[in-house]
């Protein structure tokens, strides 16, 4: 299909030529899947929106969707129509997270509907904004604003005329009297008219038209765009376009609370950049009362001096003659293809699971801490930040009992640790432990027998024995293997297993 700009009519016309009508009474699958708007470039999100829209409607049209003289029924059930291609994968984390969904970076260029369905169209906010300036919808015509505006914020106390200068300088239209009505125009026209010096008016000097062309130091070397991004939980982000081949140094800045994708961003911001390049030539001409039809935001070629060069009228005076004011134009400004896109970089969110609880009657490890009162080892990963003790005599009624401010370093036996000496050092095993976070590391005997690398195993359901470590070696990822050992410390001989199994709870002390 040739690339349609916006007109409903010429969408509706493409589709049939593309696919044509389907028999009386037959079934129809609308092609959402392999439509596109153009060969060189599939459908992106405004030409998207725009399509199911004109195909909606083209064939909510009773003269393109006949009844069948079969059925009595219409060749469409338009009342029931579906979007087939809506995705229940969550925006913007499909197409975000491309670690989690193979096929998300075919979102961009794609026709999920996900994502896509809850912005409004630049027309349709534009006639908001009219409206709230009192102005009735029988005069204000935007059928040539096809843009989609994901998002858009008054971010001050203004007129609904700033705000609609604001979307003007980002999409590139302007607003225009014509007829009784303010018409906004679209830029990027073709050539109304090839007009010639010769069907120009002559002012009181003798000239028929005079040319302008703009100091280049006095425009900008780069431009820079502040906009808003929707996939990325609405942060900041900033598109630059710039020119290298010229003697301009000057960077002009601008913020837009608009959120958009970086990807079109960056086109508009190329086309503005261009835009004041181009539009430094101006055209001061007066046209004949027989060109009454041209109007502002029209685009004339000037065919002078063996070049044939476009304006668009930018004023338009009436007198006795039609005084106009006109900058150079470029069609070829407004076909720039898309910027290249950055995937978004969404927070991780926090996902909290249940925590590895272990209440240990353990002798008393502390002078610091009462010989009644037991132990409580509380590991979560992630962390929660603090853990709380509660107890009750009964199933309510539960009181805070104490906090935890730190993961305690939990893990499992790896293998099976056999019985072993007590009062001296256990040559004859090797204690095998996978460790859940933290680490261990060797010490000397003298720290050993200060206190030094001191866990517990459970060896039956509450049993705990306390054992020392004088040796940790790291043998694998989380694995340690623990040697030159003291086992049964602190009077908990008998709690030894023989053996003790493999997946017993560890809890380093």
């Amino acid at each position: 299909m040739a690339r349609a700009q916006g007109a409903r009519s010429q969408l509706a016309a493409a589709y049939e030529t593309s696919y044509g009508t389907a028999p009386a009474g037959g079934f129809f699958q609308m092609p959402f899947a392999t439509a596109s708007l153009g060969a060189e470039q599939p459908l992106i999100e405004s030409e998207l929106l725009g399509y199911v829209e004109a195909t909606l409607s083209y064939w909510a049209d009773a003269a393109k969707n006949p009844v069948s003289t079969v059925t009595g029924q219409p060749m469409i059930e338009t009342g029931e129509a579906a979007l087939w291609t809506w995705d229940a994968r969550p925006y913007p984390d499909f197409p975000a997270r491309a670690d989690v969904w193979s096929d998300a970076a075919n979102w961009r260029l794609g026709h999920w509907m996900g994502g896509r369905l809850g912005q409004v169209s630049l027309g349709a906010l534009v006639r908001d904004l009219c409206r709230a300036a009192g102005l009735d919808a029988s005069l204000v015509d935007v059928s040539e604003l096809s843009d989609i505006v994901p998002g858009f914020t008054v971010a001050a106390l203004e007129s609904p005329r700033a705000s609609i200068a604001v979307l003007a300088r980002h999409f590139g239209f302007d607003a225009v009297e014509s007829g009784g009505r303010i018409v906004f125009r679209t830029r990027g026209r073709a050539a109304a008219m090839t007009i010639t010096p010769d069907q120009l008016v002559a002012n009181g000097s003798g000239e028929v038209m005079e040319l302008t062309r703009g100091q280049e130091t006095e425009l900008p070397q780069a431009l820079k765009w502040q906009l808003v991004r929707a996939d990325e939980e609405y942060d900041a982000a900033t598109v630059e376009a710039r020119r290298t081949t010229v003697q301009a140094a000057r960077v002009a800045s601008e913020t837009f609370p608009l959120a958009v994708s970086l990807e079109e961003a960056d086109r508009r911001c190329r086309r503005a950049l261009m835009e004041a390049w181009v539009g430094r030539e101006t055209l001061t001409a007066t046209l004949p009362p027989s060109r009454l039809a041209l109007d502002p935001g029209d685009v004339i070629a000037l065919d002078h001096d063996g070049r044939r060069i476009d304006y668009r009228i930018t004023r338009v005076a009436e007198t006795q003659a039609r005084a106009i004011e006109a900058i150079r134009a470029d069609l070829a400004l407004y076909d720039l293809p898309p910027g290249k896109g950055r995937a978004p970089q969404l927070a991780t969110p926090t996902v909290f699971g249940p925590a590895e609880v272990a209440l240990m009657d353990l002798p008393q490890l502390s002078d610091t801490v009462p010989a009644h009162r037991p132990y409580a080892a509380v590991f979560a990963k992630p962390w929660y930040g603090t853990g709380a003790v509660w107890w009750s005599a009964d199933t309510s009624g539960f009181q805070l009992l104490d906090t935890i401010g730190a993961p305690a370093r939990m893990g499992v036996l790896a293998a099976d640790l056999s019985a072993g000496a007590v009062d001296r050092f256990d040559a004859g095993n090797e204690l095998l432990v996978d460790l859940a976070s933290g680490t261990l590391a060797s010490v000397t005997d003298t720290e050993l027998l200060n206190g030094a690398n001191v866990l517990a195993v459970e060896t039956a359901s509450g049993v705990w024995e306390i054992i020392q470590f004088g040796n940790a070696e790291l043998v694998a990822t989380g694995r340690y293997r623990l040697t030159r050992l003291l086992r049964g410390q602190r009077g908990t001989e008998d709690s030894m297993g023989n053996p003790t199994p493999a997946g017993a709870r560890v809890v380093i002390l």
